[in-house]
């Protein structure tokens, strides 16, 4: 049963008993309000009234049975108040109205019926022995009188609480399709891959679907209702057709294509924005590594070839000198002159050692391996090597149990030349922050080596692991070249984000299973 329809009988209980109250508390008092049968009658009435509070939905003839007997009992109610003169004739009213909301229109007017066939029972039984010779058409006056009104009445209810049943059965259709509308509005948005955040006039965030979630690393419930300046600090406002932002998520740094639109209603009127954005930053990484690759390509082809030319000279004029030396062809200027060149020899055989290590690597013999374990490990040897300075914090985050496939004597040599560029960047003071965590959005391992040396210039950035490319007076320029190809022939990635004067972040990415074709 509707709770509304039970609601209704309950009042009709609450209303019964108040009056059977009523009539006891003047009983008490010594008036005699009503005969017994009477009270019978409505106890049954009540009793009625309480079982169909249980129904789960009644009968069409037991509701015609209920409305019949609350005329009779209104018309007992009338008979012993006074009859015709009775206060309660009114009461017929709600009888009407009840069968006109139960049974609806035709219900309402077959119970107006009901009303005027026992009013009109009543008065001619009250008024059958009236003396006035104007009697007949008194009593037909005051019976058709009621009797029109009833039956008006009966109509208008029953009409009415059809319209309002129509009307409800529409809004609810409506409610309905919209709610329709909604849940499929919201399907297609949540399921687009690129990032959707819409804002209200005041630049305030309204909504935001999954995949925003996934891209920024934030919930719905953490964005809905702040501004969008908070959230995208470098956007400066306005409809653009696409930009590049930065974006901090955590401890890494995204680059987001965003495109921002306007939002209006049928009359023109600015409602919010709609900004849509992707990660870009894997994208950018490609591609950025692509370029070095072309670049490097070329000059390695080259290099390579001079390499192994240069070197058999050299190995010669080493090895010449040593033998003058070993002789005793020498004296005290001399053997100072061989010791230079021996030396400056040895520095270039090793210079096109690495620059040989740089265009021919080795081949990657992978094995699964716990990259936490090969981390912290050349960590404790770097630690204790010459190459370290006290004078640097340093500082471990590693999660443990990240595994990969890698050959992890070349991984830990590019962890090691990257401590190494670290720690001759700070000149022996600062702080050296190694991190290694899992990012499983893209199944990678992520290594990060971050320092507060001198920093580099956008221009050093670019060309940082181009071969021979240093910031050092004395250095190579081979020792990140060396880890960009060894990181690239593991299937990862590395980038750097530096600022002069604040220092720099070398992050490597490796991915956490073997990919295909490798």
């Amino acid at each position: 049963m509707p709770q509304g329809l039970r609601r209704f009988f309950l009042y009709r209980l609450v209303l019964l008993s108040l009056f059977l109250a009523g009539g006891l508390m003047l009983q008490w008092e010594g008036i005699s309000f009503w005969e017994g049968p009477w009270w019978i009658y409505y106890a049954l009435l009540a009793l009625l009234y309480l079982g169909t509070l249980f129904a789960l939905w009644p009968h069409p003839l037991i509701l015609y049975a209920m409305v019949t007997l609350d005329v009779v009992g209104v018309t007992g109610l009338l008979w012993i108040t006074g009859g015709g003169r009775s206060p309660f004739f009114p009461v017929y009213m709600l009888v009407i109205i009840e069968g006109g909301v139960l049974l609806e229109r035709r219900g309402g007017v077959i119970t107006a019926l009901l009303c005027g066939l026992a009013y009109g029972i009543m008065l001619n039984t009250e008024y059958l022995a009236l003396p006035h010779s104007y009697k007949g058409f008194y009593l037909l006056y005051r019976y058709l009188l009621a009797l029109l009104s009833f039956l008006l009445a009966g109509y208008v209810i029953g009409f009415l609480w059809e319209e309002s049943r129509s009307r409800s059965r529409e809004l609810q259709r409506s409610r309905e399709d919209y709610r329709r509308l909604e849940a499929f509005s919201r399907y297609v948005l949540e399921s687009i891959s690129s990032g959707l955040i819409t804002t209200d006039r005041n630049n305030r965030i309204t909504f935001v679907n999954r995949a925003a979630e996934r891209i920024l690393g934030v919930k719905e419930e953490g964005l809905f209702g702040r501004p969008i300046n908070q959230l995208f600090p470098k956007f400066k406002g306005g409809a653009k057709e696409r930009i590049e932002i930065p974006y901090r998520r955590g401890r890494e740094d995204l680059i987001l294509g965003l495109s921002v639109s306007t939002m209006k209603d049928h009359l023109g009127r600015t409602m919010g924005r709609i900004f849509i954005f992707q990660d870009l930053t894997q994208w950018k990484e490609l591609e950025e590594s692509m370029k070095r690759a072309e670049k490097l390509a070329a000059v390695g082809q080259l290099a390579a070839g001079l390499a192994h030319e240069i070197r058999n000279p050299m190995a010669s004029i080493s090895g010449a000198i040593q033998l003058f030396k070993d002789e005793g062809f020498t004296n005290p200027n001399t053997e100072r002159l061989m010791n230079i060149i021996i030396t400056e020899s040895n520095r270039l055989n090793r210079l096109i050692s690495d620059f040989l290590l740089y265009a021919q690597p080795p081949k990657v013999r992978r094995e699964r391996v716990n990259l936490s374990k090969v981390v912290k490990d050349t960590l404790e040897l770097f630690f204790h090597s010459p190459e370290y300075r006290h004078g640097i914090e340093l500082v471990e985050e590693i999660e443990e149990d990240v595994t990969v496939p890698c050959d992890p004597q070349q991984i830990q040599q590019v962890l090691w030349n990257l401590l190494l560029n670290a720690v001759e960047a700070m000149d022996g003071r600062g702080s050296l922050r190694v991190e290694l965590y899992r990012d499983l959005d893209r199944e990678s391992a992520v290594l990060k080596v971050e320092d507060t040396g001198v920093g580099m210039s956008q221009d050093e950035v670019e060309r940082i692991f181009e071969p021979f490319f240093t910031t050092k007076e004395r250095g190579t320029g081979l020792g990140l070249s060396i880890v960009h190809k060894i990181v690239e022939k593991h299937g990862g990635a590395i980038g750097v984000r530096s600022r002069k004067g604040e220092g720099s972040v070398f992050t490597v990415t490796l991915p956490l299973k073997v990919q295909k074709g490798e």
